[in-house]
């Protein structure tokens, strides 16, 4: 059995014990690194961080949110089929 959940189908994360809605599709689920202009401040992977991260516009905002995959809680998301 697999948990399979489709990216593009993701509508609200829960981060910090607070549900983000998530704007036009917009989760992914990439390595993270911080920069300061072309300067790499940390690299995914580094210090023992985890390398996989996530990030997506919130709805309310147009802000977006970004973080190491492990501070997701769970996820809420339309079933593909």
């Amino acid at each position: 059995m697999s948990l399979h959940i489709d990216v593009d189908h993701v509508e609200s994360v829960l981060v910090g014990n607070e549900w983000h809605t998530v704007a036009d599709n917009s989760f992914d689920i990439d390595a993270y690194e911080y920069l300061h202009e072309d300067y790499l401040l940390q690299g995914g992977g580094q210090y023992g961080i985890c390398a996989s991260g996530f990030t997506f516009r919130k709805a309310q905002s147009g802000l977006r949110m970004a973080g190491p995959l492990t501070a997701i809680q769970a996820v809420l998301y339309r079933d593909a089929s």
